[in-house]
């Protein structure tokens, strides 16, 4: 590799030069045999990605619109969602947008959510939750959720609640096991830990999800997950494909899965801690050491803020994050994510040594 990352946003990231390239294929048609080959192949590699045997569907859009598929398809009433920062609140701001009734378990920006605390939300509840929303990584405060224990309260506390995942910033960079954790539907998006362009979510849907959907008489169009079921049962998407990142998806998993998945997650939670370990002496992390991202970190320098540490690097040749939400001007962020060379961290890293501490 000939190009060093210099960009450290927690998406879109960086692309390696290879991935971009492949992106120039000849086009073909989307209900062609040569498309249809190329999709079924992906579909089983997501699968092994996800860790699922179960249902896997690509769309051409954000996490965001996927995210409100998930919610058109299996809420008919009521849902929880579990909120620590920007990104997690966007399922109760959806979930409001579409009519159903919004129950809510928050959390101070930068805390993760705790299983006891679900545990109680549950048996106070005063109505059936159709579904929980559960963001596995929150980017706007690099916090990461405990994913695996809060699905076993909800299905300790209610066999037929579904578990919906935001897993935009985590699929790829951290352990995630769909069919063994027993998720019902988990989103990502192309440009974040799975080192892509922009422009495709990909998403796990459980048999038990799909029954709800076939069970729900308004899903809408776009994210219907019948009309995905229905596309992928003849090798192609329901709707036009975003054929040329569909070829880098292609390579880029057979590039994750020669890779392996444990020395994947092995890699990002290294890096993870290389960042703490480094600014220790000049910044501190937003999370607790304990609930730290492993694919970004959050931090508040001690003696800039986090737009003059962002403007500093900037000067220096690095595209640092700036902070989100109502945590903009204190902190700044670091992706460490999808393909970035853990001495490219390690030369950005010693560079904000010098700037800010």
């Amino acid at each position: 590799m000939t190009e060093k990352c210099r960009y450290f946003i927690p998406g879109p990231v960086w692309v390696r030069p290879e991935i971009l390239q492949a992106m120039v294929r000849p086009m073909v048609g989307h209900r062609s045999s040569a498309f249809t080959s190329l999709f079924v192949g992906v579909t089983e590699k997501l699968r092994v990605l996800f860790g699922t045997k179960q249902h896997v569907f690509v769309a051409a859009s954000s996490g965001t619109g996927l995210l409100e598929g998930a919610l058109l398809n299996t809420v008919g009433r009521a849902v929880l969602t579990t909120t620590c920062g920007a990104f997690s609140e966007r399922w109760k701001e959806i979930a409001e947008h579409i009519g159903v009734e919004v129950d809510h378990l928050d959390y101070e920006w930068g805390r993760a959510v705790k299983p006891g605390d679900l545990t109680d939300r549950f048996r106070g509840r005063r109505h059936h939750f159709d579904a929980v929303t559960i963001t596995h990584n929150e980017t706007s405060t690099g916090v990461m959720n405990p994913l695996a224990e809060l699905a076993r309260v909800v299905r300790a506390e209610s066999a037929d609640t579904l578990i919906l995942v935001d897993a935009v910033s985590s699929l790829g960079g951290a352990e995630l096991r769909f069919d063994e954790w027993d998720l019902d539907v988990c989103v990502a998006s192309s440009q974040k830990a799975l080192g892509l362009p922009p422009g495709l979510a990909v998403v796990a849907v459980s048999e038990r999800a799909m029954e709800c959907a076939r069970k729900k008489q308004y899903r809408g169009t776009y994210f219907d997950f019948l009309e995905f079921e229905r596309g992928l049962a003849s090798g192609s998407t329901p709707w036009t494909p975003a054929l040329p990142l569909i070829y880098a998806l292609d390579l880029q998993l057979d590039e994750i899965l020669d890779e392996g998945l444990t020395k994947r997650w092995a890699r990002h939670r290294a890096m993870r801690d290389h960042t703490l370990a480094t600014v220790t002496s000049f910044a501190r992390p937003i999370s607790s050491l304990q609930a730290a991202s492993w694919t970004v970190s959050c931090l508040e320098a001690f003696e800039m803020k986090g737009n003059e540490v962002v403007k500093a690097m900037k000067e220096r040749g690095y595209t640092l994050g700036s902070g989100y939400g109502k945590l903009k001007e204190p902190t700044f962020r670091i992706g460490h994510m999808g393909d970035c060379p853990a001495e490219d961290l390690d030369e950005m890293l010693q560079v904000l040594r010098e700037v800010v501490g």
